[in-house]
């Protein structure tokens, strides 16, 4: 087993995204139950064309999901000796490695996630490639050898590129 070098978690944890995701589904959630206890217990039909039982079932299934699946979501990398590791539960179980010796050159370099890749996550841009990202602008950009392109998005971008280097000058040596 190698050293790490490097390893970073990252989650969605910024007070706006919270605060959006949250007003877009609880109280569709909480009407939901409502009209549910409305129309099962108290045989009281909600509105003037009232949804069938498992629309408000199915409404709660599906939205306590996407809730989970936001607050779960984890983007980790680490590295070292052998390339960059990584895993975005739970949409990316098992971790993914890229090698040292597919990387041809990297740099850190500030992005813009919305106007580049579309907002944050896992994003595909024709121009600058797949990135895994979770806040902030500033990533480690990989140039591979086979031509595609992959950024990685941290808080700790100097010592992410220092990590990486010295993990391809250690191969390198080998």
């Amino acid at each position: 087993m190698n050293k790490v070098l490097f390893k970073e978690e990252q989650q969605f944890r910024q007070w706006w995204y919270i605060v959006l995701v949250l007003v877009a589904t609880v109280p569709v959630i909480f009407f939901s139950v409502y009209a549910l206890i409305q129309q099962t217990v108290n045989r009281v039909p909600v509105g003037n064309t009232p949804a069938p039982n498992g629309v408000h079932v199915g409404l709660i299934i599906f939205l306590g999901a996407l809730l989970w699946l936001y607050f779960s979501l984890k983007l980790k990398v680490w590295i070292d000796q052998d390339g960059i590791h990584y895993s975005f539960f739970p949409l990316i179980f098992r971790k993914r490695l890229i090698s040292v010796h597919e990387i041809q050159r990297c740099e850190i370099r500030h992005y813009r996630p919305i106007l580049e890749y579309g907002g944050w996550g896992i994003k595909k841009s024709f121009k600058w490639g797949r990135a895994y990202n979770v806040s902030g602008n500033v990533g480690l950009q990989l140039y591979l050898k086979n031509g595609k392109k992959v950024l990685f998005g941290t808080h700790r971008p100097q010592a992410m590129i220092h990590a990486l280097e010295s993990a391809i000058t250690s191969k390198n040596q080998v």
